[in-house]
């Protein structure tokens, strides 16, 4: 094997130029998969991430994104993976801090879940989707009264959030305060009609309140958008009959 000597400045110079190479192709490959994952081409878009990795290891941004397709595809494990790394690259990357405890949420692990938004909000103090999940996770542990306080934060920054007026109903029917509840559930419809959650929501609280017919309705709607939500609904007008003396 001839070996071959380079000055040390025509070294850096090659080394510098492969750096530059690699971290283009990374960036034409993450482009690429972001457009394919936008698309809902999630094989093609996962491919294209790995590649991006493999060109940039050292880059937190791939591995965040192709944490969100793995999610995306019910890899919870491959999706945590790929989160901490990209927490591990960039200990300041509140989206990653978010998406892992999404993870976290999915798998019932609702400590771990409220601490990683936690870390999320104190680097980005604005992160409207971490105030809305942790919401989620302190209404699980029955802290409705953060999880309130978590959907108010996240509806001054987002006046026009649907999903928050749903979830902040969801804690209020669980506090009791019915009527309240019936009034973000209100307002979640007229903000996403299409929305069966928020028409299921608002049936239960109607419901509760006695309003069999009005509930009906609302269960009716909710089936018509999404009839998946049938065993959801069902559950509902069971738990209240059951309830009846």
């Amino acid at each position: 094997m001839l070996n071959f000597y380079l000055p040390v400045t025509l070294l850096l110079a090659l080394t510098i130029t492969c750096q530059a190479q690699s971290s283009g192709a990374a960036e034409s490959y993450l482009k690429r998969a972001n457009s394919l994952y936008a698309g809902g081409k999630l094989d093609q878009a996962l491919a294209d991430y790995d590649i991006a990795v493999a060109f940039r290891p050292d880059w937190a941004v791939p591995y965040y994104n192709r944490g969100l397709v793995r999610y995306a595809k019910g890899d919870m494990d491959g999706a945590m993976a790929d989160f901490e790394v990209a927490i591990g690259i960039d200990p300041r990357y509140a989206a990653a801090y978010c998406a892992r405890s999404n993870v976290f949420l999915f798998k019932d692990d609702f400590l771990n879940a409220i601490e990683g938004y936690s870390k999320a909000l104190a680097i980005n103090p604005r992160l409207v989707e971490a105030y809305c999940n942790r919401g989620a996770a302190r209404t699980a542990k029955g802290d409705l009264d953060g999880a309130i306080a978590d959907y108010n934060h996240a509806l001054r920054i987002n006046p026009h959030l649907a999903q928050a007026y749903n979830n902040r109903g969801h804690a209020l029917i669980a506090r009791g305060s019915l009527q309240e509840a019936i009034a973000d559930f209100d307002k979640a419809i007229k903000l996403d009609p299409l929305d069966g959650t928020a028409h299921a929501n608002r049936g239960w609280a109607l419901l509760l309140q006695g309003k069999a017919a009005e509930a009906e309705t609302e269960f009716d709607q909710c089936l018509k958008l999404d009839p998946k939500f049938k065993r959801v609904v069902d559950r509902m007008r069971q738990a209240v009959h059951s309830s009846k003396p």
